[in-house]
């Protein structure tokens, strides 16, 4: 992936170099009423859309990378600046968290991000549980800040990231699935009490 955004940059250094080339010669063609003056400005047009085409495949990954252990989210905004906000399943660990902001990261840090006004990139995972039908509570459940503009390939450029969980948010999330688990086996034993009293023929109070 590297070496075709490399690649990529090199054509358009050279297709720059080419097409000022040209627009030198065109201009003197038209100066010297050359016959090709007319060829010559639309070889210096087609040089320059290829050109800008390069770059604009220098400047973003054509092939998204995958990080393991990392799962599914959803972005419920992105400013196209600094700040971007995703959404995760109440089901995710700490552990899947942390390549998920990874993945996130990749895909949404691009380096045509504009600042307003820091130097940070940060994105922020959330997610919503209904502790009660028709109430829902978001929690944040962690922040990953790098350096804005930048697109971080080798391990250097990755220990920039800095991540940070929010303890007291998956304190939150286990509290919810062990009630959630605690209604559910109450439920299944109410459900098998009630199969074997129809079974024996006892009448339910």
């Amino acid at each position: 992936m590297d070496t075709l955004e490399t690649f990529f940059a090199s054509a358009a250094q050279v297709g720059l170099g080419l097409a000022g080339l040209l627009a030198a010669l065109t201009l003197l063609a038209w100066i010297r009423n050359w016959p090709l003056k007319f060829s010559l400005v639309g070889y210096t047009a087609f040089t320059l859309v290829l050109t800008a085409g390069c770059f604009a495949l220098s400047l973003g990954p054509i092939f998204r990378s995958r990080i393991p252990g990392a799962i599914h989210y959803t972005t419920v905004y992105d400013q196209g600046a600094d700040r971007a906000v995703i959404a995760v399943s109440p089901d995710i660990t700490p552990d899947q968290l942390i390549p998920t902001l990874r993945q996130a990261a990749s895909d949404l840090g691009s380096s045509g991000r504009f600042s307003t006004g820091t130097s940070l990139f940060t994105l922020e995972a959330r997610t919503v549980i209904h502790p009660e039908p028709g109430v829902s509570v978001p929690l944040r459940l962690g922040t990953l800040q790098q350096p804005l503009g930048m697109r971080l390939r080798t391990d250097e450029e990755l220990s920039l990231q800095q991540i940070q969980l929010e303890e007291d948010a998956f304190a939150q999330l286990r509290s919810f699935r062990q009630g959630q688990d605690s209604a559910s086996g109450g439920m299944a034993e109410k459900v098998a009490a009630e199969g074997v009293a129809g079974v024996a023929g006892i009448p339910q109070s």
